[in-house]
């Protein structure tokens, strides 16, 4: 707990030394998702259904990193348009996909840990997976849109007067940049948190064939592609609208 406090000292240490009083907002606003989060559980653990209590965190939770960490003004305006589109299209594909895959519930290694458990919980295990899916990938098409946001309002007010098309096309050299870092910040993501899952299937003797069909495995090279795809349409789909929304 003591090393807990501490790391955390240091954030905000360093959040008021590099961004002066918007730390205050940023550290608030942490709190405000982990209180989010704390309501959802309430919620489900009492009967509510998964899906819809989630899309509203999903939502609340993209205002808060938006609105309020950041301010309301036209870079964050078009950041949660975008953000919220890649959303609608990430909860109408996300479902299908965990379906046709077959990765929702317990996996096989979990069943001798799990057996004095009561498995008869009145939570859709379906729902339950896309949800996690999703709410994996919404940092990073949040942080992916505020990013292009943000760059194209400085291409638009802090230097030459652009056109349309040529705000877009200034706009897609910068969303080329990010790109390559994002692709990679995810990979490295996806290795770090395996890790130890990758080794423990070494330990196990899993065949090549096998681990590629574990349902652990699986589940998490999902989330690491999908996060790649929804931050690779996004980029180009927020430079578009913000080359439309700025010079309108």
């Amino acid at each position: 707990m003591n090393v807990l406090l501490f790391l955390f000292f240091i954030l905000c240490l360093l959040s008021f030394l590099i961004l002066g009083k918007p730390a205050f907002y940023l550290i608030t606003g942490i709190f405000m998702t982990l209180c989010l989060f704390l309501v959802a559980i309430y919620l489900i653990s009492h009967n509510f259904a998964v899906l819809p209590i989630f899309l509203v965190v999903l939502l609340a939770l993209t205002g808060i990193i938006l609105f309020y960490t950041n301010g309301f003004n036209p870079k964050t305006k078009l950041a949660f348009f975008c953000s919220v589109i890649t959303f609608t299209l990430m909860i109408l594909l996300i479902p299908l996909l965990t379906k046709s895959i077959a990765i929702a519930g317990f996996t096989p290694e979990e069943i001798d840990e799990l057996a004095t458990m009561n498995f008869a919980v009145p939570i859709s295990y379906q729902a339950l997976t896309a949800v996690l899916i999703i709410m994996s990938m919404a940092g990073a098409v949040i942080d992916a849109s505020m990013a292009v946001a943000s760059s194209l309002y400085e291409l638009r007010y802090q230097g030459q007067l652009l056109s349309a098309t040529a705000l877009f096309q200034s706009s897609m050299k910068v969303v080329k940049e990010i790109l390559g870092s994002s692709i990679h910040t995810l990979f490295f993501a996806f290795v770090a948190n395996n890790l130890a899952l990758i080794f423990w299937f070494s330990d196990l003797h899993y065949s090549f064939e096998t681990l590629i069909n574990a349902k652990a495995f699986v589940a998490e090279l999902v989330i690491s592609i999908s996060a790649g795809i929804m931050t690779v349409a996004t980029l180009p789909f927020t430079a578009y609208f913000g080359a439309k929304f700025f010079t309108r």
